[in-house]
């Protein structure tokens, strides 16, 4: 005897699976666009490219995550990383932002869009202080 599917089939159908649920739920089977891991202070994955990171730009990007959306001032960042180092000012706070921007750049291609999305997710808020701009699902620390 035949047994025929009582699925429809079409030609833009998917191919049925043995895990149904998998196709209900596409956004839990994304890759993160950032990936921090403590138990890996020298890099981050971006994109899922490595990006070597330096222990102060690691601090930083692990700062901002936690408080992601939210703008973490000046003042907090120099007081958790720099424990009140008087030579600890805002544009070296700055600096390794932009090295971070840099680093990622460079792995990816350095089209314009690509240049932009990488400044939206890593905002400097003029006279305020940093963001980490990015969406919760996108963002995974370990």
């Amino acid at each position: 005897l035949e047994t025929r599917s009582s699925y429809p089939v079409s030609s833009c159908s998917p191919p049925k699976t043995e895990n149904c649920i998998a196709q209900l739920a596409p956004c839990s089977l994304l890759q993160p666009i950032l990936e921090i891991d403590q138990h890996r202070p020298d890099r981050i994955i971006f994109e899922g490219n490595e990006v070597k990171v330096t222990t102060i730009g690691f601090s930083l990007l692990y700062l901002l995550a936690q408080h992601n959306g939210k703008v973490v001032g000046y003042e907090e960042i120099l007081k958790d990383l720099w424990k009140g180092e008087t030579d600890a000012i805002y544009t070296r706070i700055n600096h390794h932002i932009c090295k971070i921007r840099k680093d990622i750049s460079k792995i990816m291609d350095k089209k314009e869009d690509n240049t932009k999305k990488i400044e939206n997710i890593f905002k400097a808020i003029p006279g305020r202080g940093l963001m980490l701009n990015i969406k919760e699902e996108e963002l995974e620390i370990n």
